[in-house]
């Protein structure tokens, strides 16, 4: 837990006149003028930053948790509306004050990256822009609220569509096929709702663009995003080498795939099925059981790994349970007075549940090493490397799935299916990516230019599944992606750092003990230095040129084979 020494133990952190004193308090001080004073009082402002930070997150975790509570949805949007404006229009104000100090130059080598990215948001910054920040937090609430809501009744009981999917891993097609469709079919109910709230979204999202002083949403996006060390140019180059080189494997995984099962083509429903039909995994039963064995992956893996993980299993930190009224999907999210991360998913008992919770690990693995960092901006590590981290665990973690799996054969089975993910996974990240890069250099599309968008990307990276007789199922795939509604030009950081993972993978398989140590060096390095030096201190490269990409996914396939005979 943070030591307090600036903000009190009774401050109301949804009290906007307490609000406002302190940052006021910080506007008005009169700083010394040297590096030790200039030290203090941005480590005051941290301190108050942190604790409205951690109110803030804890609202957003009961918010997504219970989307249908009134009182739980007022009190956020009551945080959102009156203190985050407070909050974003005095941290202009402290950034200006900052970095007009003379001593300033004095503390680059110690906060550079933080001086960088302030010095990037008073670029930025506009004041006209707080209340659109304001409406797209709401736009994004009123989108969960329809995905959050979304069943269907399958054998007299109603479902959540994450429950369902448990039934795509079934072996009567049949059921896959009844599967697949009342899940698609569900979200086309809802299709003109998403597309009015992607098109809200977007057009607030233009709107900040240009008053920041950008016509071309993709360069603002870049600069808030802090993407220094790429461009948009790069990632166009990924999306290439993605279709060249990985995209093949894929087709081969579904062409090898269909001819086990005696299939001509693959249907959507046929994915994720077992080819030899054997019965879907069932690891577990309850989240409880999940957590547990989890946990003891994480014992035999390292000291650091164990007490980590039953630290936050001992304090209720991991919400693993698929309920009503949850908003889908999962997310680690960082209580930092507390120095707490927490988790929170939909599991439904299936084989992917594991790696979804090692994934989410990885995230708060790094918010344990980084709690000791001065400064909570350094805390919010670039996607592209945290990404690694969590995707590493995911690969480093399977390697002994005995708590799940006692029998080998079934170990392999899963390893081997989440190998298989990996490579589907490329192809969908240069799918999404490339979505967005034509939607937003395209400011004045419609929602039927977008559709036509998204047919040609499912067009470029079409891997041998067969849609014919599901049009409009196709053409809305896109919209189960909430990263494009919620964090725009969030997700080649996946692909990037899936790239990095596998490379920890490659050292953690020549000496597991040092390349456990590099990652969490890395790791401890949180967003203190750049994405290279970060990348470097793992002993990966920050690199995804085919040069980079052909060995790995070679080797993956390798392995992947290997798992499978």
């Amino acid at each position: 837990m943070m030591k307090r020494s600036f903000v009190p133990a009774d401050f109301k952190a949804d009290n906007t006149k307490q609000v406002t004193e302190y940052y006021e308090k910080l506007l008005i001080e009169k700083i010394p003028e040297n590096a030790e004073a200039l030290r203090a009082w941005l480590l005051k402002w941290n301190e108050l930053t942190t604790v409205l930070s951690e109110v803030s997150c804890r609202r957003y975790v009961d918010m997504t948790s219970h989307t249908q509570d009134e009182a739980i949805a007022k009190a956020y949007m009551d945080f959102v509306e009156n203190i985050d404006p407070i909050c974003e229009d005095y941290n202009n104000k402290l950034e200006h004050k900052l970095i007009e100090h003379p001593s300033v130059p004095e503390l680059e080598h110690e906060f550079g990256v933080y001086l960088r990215d302030v010095r990037t948001s008073l670029e930025l910054f506009r004041k006209e822009n707080i209340p659109l920040s304001t409406k797209e937090t709401t736009a994004i609430q009123d989108y969960q609220k329809i995905t959050s809501t979304m069943s269907v009744e399958h054998n007299g009981e109603t479902k959540t569509l994450q429950q369902m999917a448990t039934f795509l891993t079934s072996t009567d097609r049949v059921v896959r096929e009844d599967a697949w469709k009342k899940i698609a079919r569900r979200r086309l109910q809802d299709k003109e709702r998403l597309d009015e709230a992607f098109d809200k979204l977007f057009k607030l999202r233009i709107q900040i663009a240009k008053n920041s002083g950008y016509e071309d949403y993709l360069d603002y996006i870049f600069k808030a995003k802090s993407r220094f060390d790429y461009s948009p140019a790069d990632c166009s180059t990924f999306h290439e080498s993605i279709e060249k080189i990985i995209l093949p494997y894929l087709k081969d995984i579904y062409k090898s795939k269909a001819q086990k099962m005696n299939l001509q083509k693959l249907r959507p429903w046929d994915t994720k099925v077992d080819a030899l039909s054997r019965p879907p995994l069932k690891p577990f039963k309850t989240g409880a059981e999940l957590i547990e064995k989890v946990g003891q992956i994480f014992d035999k893996l390292s000291p650091k790994t164990s007490a980590w993980f039953r630290t936050m299993q001992r304090e209720h930190l991991i919400d693993p349970d698929c309920r009503m009224g949850k908003a889908p999907g999962g997310y680690q999210i960082g209580f930092e007075e507390s120095e707490r991360p927490f988790i929170f998913m939909n599991a439904a008992g299936t084989d992917g549940d594991i790696y979804t919770l090692l994934h989410e690990s990885g995230h708060s693995f790094q918010q344990f090493g980084v709690s000791s960092l001065p400064l909570t901006a350094y805390h919010n590590v670039p996607s592209e490397f945290a990404e690694v981290s969590s995707m590493s665990m995911e690969l480093i973690g399977s390697t002994d799935l005995s708590p799940f799996y006692p029998n080998p054969e079934d170990a392999n089975r899963s390893r081997a299916d989440e190998l298989e993910e990996i490579i589907w996974l490329f192809p969908w990240v240069a799918s999404i990516d490339s979505f967005q890069h034509l939607m937003y250099s395209h400011p004045n599309h419609t929602a039927a230019d977008r559709k036509e968008m998204w047919l040609s990307v499912m067009d470029r990276y079409e891997a041998g599944v067969d849609y014919t007789g599901l049009d409009d199922e196709r053409a809305y795939l896109w919209q189960k992606q909430l990263h494009i509604f919620e964090v725009p030009f969030y997700y080649i950081e996946y692909g990037i750092a899936q790239l990095g993972a596998l490379q920890v993978w490659e050292n953690f398989k020549k000496n597991p003990q040092k390349g456990l140590e590099d990652l969490f060096a890395a790791e401890a390095l949180g967003a203190s230095r750049p994405l290279p030096e970060l990348f470097a201190k793992a002993n990966i490269r920050f690199d995804f040129s085919a040069a980079t990409i052909e060995p790995l996914i070679r080797d993956l396939s390798d392995e992947l084979h290997r798992l499978e005979h």
